[in-house]
């Protein structure tokens, strides 16, 4: 395992870094509550879902007002608001994510077996990307921030590939309109999150010097 590299503080400082990997850590709760609800067809899970999402919205504006008051003393600070607001945006989709499954199960939307499997593979990579951000807050390791990048383009092809499907079946007549817009709905947000999370990880890559 490669040790924790002294270029990890110009992208998250330590004075912010506990906050952005509580917000990261609660966008990881967050997509896997979805998650749950999801694959076990029940809204249970969505409103602590939901609960940490202003949680995590919170902890975002306490991280600005900060940024702010440094500002303020001749300290500039908007480079160290980057991975915050990428994990707001990411907090906004899983919420965006979240209203489409309650959608989905109030009112009793379909999915076909195949569309259950895809959003399922999605939603188990996407948890893995978040993952991996969480982990580079902490211990910025080079080979994790190549493993997000490159998951992170391998997940976008995929997804592509995805609604493609999806809409030949929707041409087909085995998927429903209805179905239809739910489903692209919750594979636009998982891939509005996956961009966040690469996002992410270019930061940590640019602040080495090794972006090509």
């Amino acid at each position: 395992m490669e040790a924790t590299m002294n270029t990890q503080t110009s992208v998250v400082p330590e004075r912010l870094r506990s906050d952005a990997r509580a917000m990261s850590q609660e966008a990881v709760e967050m997509l896997r509550l979805a998650w749950e609800s999801f694959a076990k067809q029940t809204p249970q899970f969505l409103g602590e879902a939901e609960k940490l999402g202003r949680e995590l919205h919170r902890r975002e504006q306490a991280i600005i007002e900060s940024a702010l008051g440094a500002r303020a003393a001749a300290r500039p600070d908007e480079e160290h608001l980057f991975v915050p607001m990428h994990l707001e945006r990411i907090g906004d989709n899983i919420e965006l994510l979240v209203g489409a499954i309650r959608k989905m199960l109030r009112e009793g939307i379909p999915f076909t077996d195949r569309a259950i499997g895809e959003m399922s593979s999605l939603f188990e990579k996407t948890l893995e990307l978040l993952e991996g951000v969480r982990d580079l807050i902490t211990i910025n390791n080079r080979t994790l921030v190549r493993s997000v990048i490159e998951e992170g383009e391998r997940f976008e092809v995929v997804a592509n590939d995805y609604g493609l499907f999806h809409q030949q079946r929707l041409i087909e007549g085995v998927c429903l309109p209805k179905s239809s817009s739910v489903y692209l709905a919750m594979l636009d947000y998982l891939k509005a999150i996956e961009w966040h999370t690469r996002q992410v990880a270019r930061k940590f890559q640019a602040a080495r010097g090794t972006v090509h």
